[in-house]
């Protein structure tokens, strides 16, 4: 069966589809050798087997390189490592620190916080809710809260095709919901890139005119407001002076670490079990039952992995 559409349309589409798709250049390994040689801090590349410099100040007759000193410091969550990004920004001459951060994916510099989502991502975000957690945490602790929207090459660079795009704002549109989403958070800036190498880019020319990233504050922001947020489990929602004394402050902190748990479940978690040990017998189906299903498995599969395979 063949569907036919009008000359009009077929050709506006065809036009609309080729000027969205990312142009290719003759690289190797996705980077051209002057980009490679440029990453690992080369002025304008390099020729004769990285010995010298395809551009250099001839005046000085020494070829004299630029005096400023490349940003390359990056605090990453350690669950980004399950994308392509991080290899590629090592590949890039980027020195990456890989921690649990709980405000945030890349913390680029003391003022830049970036929250990574694919365009799955996106869209499972704003269908949870998610999202706008994320952006509120980002907005509170740093001065230039980022999203960045990461596109697959080899797709169109759009979010919606351009007549799906009405005047008015609908719950079914994803450009209506970024739309309320910067509406909200006006501090929000979003960074828009083709693919991972493009994003290398991106992130270094927002950390040129910055100073490096204090990885020990990046991977402390959140954590105070987690716990204090564990703290409320009375019944009333509140705890006493007597009942924070008795707190365990440390098992508190390490049930956080633990996969699957957040705020919302570890509430629960604790009016369920006395102990970190109590938690790490259950069955499950009881820790199905207590966390929910995905975190359930979670924790069920973490206390029961051997340390070696």
């Amino acid at each position: 069966h063949f569907i036919f559409l009008s000359p009009p349309d077929a050709f506006e589409r065809l036009i609309d589809h080729k000027k969205r798709m990312p142009h290719f250049l003759p690289s190797f390994n996705n980077f051209s050798t002057q980009e490679m040689q440029h990453a690992n801090g080369g002025v304008g590349g390099s020729y004769a087997g990285g010995t010298l410099p395809l551009s250099m100040d001839t005046r000085t007759g020494r070829g004299k390189q630029s005096s400023v000193k490349e940003r390359r410091d990056i605090a990453v969550d350690v669950r980004e490592f399950r994308s392509a990004l991080p290899s590629i920004l090592h590949q890039g001459g980027m020195r990456l620190a890989p921690v649990t951060l709980v405000v945030g994916d890349f913390v680029l510099s003391n003022v830049h916080c970036v929250e990574r989502k694919s365009i799955s991502d996106l869209f499972g975000s704003f269908a949870s809710g998610r999202l706008y957690t994320q952006a509120e945490a980002m907005s509170k602790y740093y001065k230039v809260p980022c999203l960045l929207i990461e596109f697959d090459p080899e797709k169109t660079f759009a979010l919606q095709n351009a007549s799906d795009i009405g005047n008015e704002i609908r719950n079914d549109s994803v450009c209506s919901k970024m739309t309320l989403l910067v509406m909200h958070f006006p501090k929000l800036r979003i960074l828009w890139s083709r693919s991972p190498h493009e994003t290398l880019k991106i992130f270094k020319k927002l950390k040129r005119n910055h100073e490096e990233v204090d990885v020990d504050k990046a991977v402390e922001i959140g954590t105070n407001d987690t716990l204090d947020e564990l703290l409320l489990v009375g019944t009333d929602g509140y705890v006493d002076d007597e009942d924070i004394s008795d707190v365990n402050d440390a098992a508190k902190r390490m049930l956080m670490r633990l996969p699957g748990i957040n705020v919302h479940n570890a509430r629960k978690v604790m009016t369920e079990c006395e102990s970190i040990q109590q938690l790490s017998e259950l069955t499950r189906d009881e820790l199905k039952r207590i966390a929910g299903p995905v975190a359930g498995q979670k924790l069920f599969t973490f206390f029961r992995q051997p340390f070696t395979a």
